[in-house]
């Protein structure tokens, strides 16, 4: 019914659901590549979603994730959808992080993906709301309306430079990130002195990285009509060069 970035994405949007119903929403933030493709219109799909908390205690959060995933009124709503939970872990559970890594089954082929849901307790800081997630994408699913609180385009951006210089292994899906959230006018205003002074490394980091680590990290994520696009050496040049200059005027 669904390949495996759908099915992914649709446990996602019903997490985000039906944890917003159990947790006041203005407790928690999406962020990374779920909060752009939710709400900026990115084309990458996102293997794991990330999401900042505050105030909730440890056991506390963990008591609503471990209910949640067990109530028969959830793993009803994916099964409805051909999804089933085959199996989950708590590999990371600390005051500042609590990671849930879980294999989903898609019902119809059997096969099995994995993904990974992360409470981040660094703080809210920045530009938020509480929005509905994209209409196209609910409608793809056929799923009913979801509202999550999430970050703006000029905090998310200022999270991704942030990223791409502090990483212990860089990444091309934020050099990636990073020129969707130019085009959509995250760099229109100045940046936190946070982020800005990782300005340098960030541009160090994305002119390191070579086409073929974009290939293997970024395409797979992509639709087949995307993956088209991008799949020659010139495209990601041209994509890394426009990144780079655009936070290079940051720095004059």
């Amino acid at each position: 019914m669904w390949n495996a970035h759908q099915t992914v994405e649709i446990f996602h949007l019903l997490f985000l659901r039906a944890f917003g119903a159990r947790v006041d929403k203005t407790l928690f933030a999406l962020k990374g590549g779920c909060n752009l493709r939710f709400f900026l219109k990115g084309i990458r799909y996102s293997e794991d979603m990330d999401l900042d908390i505050q105030t909730m205690a440890v056991g506390t959060l963990r008591g609503n994730v471990d209910n949640l995933l067990a109530a028969q009124s959830f793993t009803q709503t994916l099964r409805a959808q051909g999804i089933e939970i085959a199996r989950s872990s708590l590999p990371k559970q600390t005051g500042t992080t609590q990671r849930w890594k879980l294999a989903l089954r898609i019902t119809e082929s059997g096969a099995e993906v994995p993904t990974k849901i992360e409470f981040s307790r660094r703080g809210l800081g920045g530009e938020k709301a509480v929005e509905p997630v994209d209409a196209g994408i609910i409608r793809t699913y056929r799923l009913y309306p979801v509202l999550v609180q999430h970050y703006s385009v000029h905090t998310a951006f200022a999270q991704k430079v942030s990223a791409l210089a502090l990483r212990e292994q860089v990444q091309s899906r934020d050099v990636f990130d990073l020129k969707l959230l130019l085009d959509a006018g995250g760099a229109g205003r100045p940046l936190p002195a946070a982020a800005a002074a990782h300005l340098a490394t960030a541009i160090g980091n994305a002119l390191a990285i070579d086409y073929d680590a974009f290939a293997g990290q970024v395409l797979a994520y992509l639709d087949p009509e995307y993956q088209e696009h991008y799949r020659s050496r010139k495209a990601w040049a041209e994509l890394q060069e426009q990144v780079v200059d655009g936070l290079e005027a940051l720095r004059s």
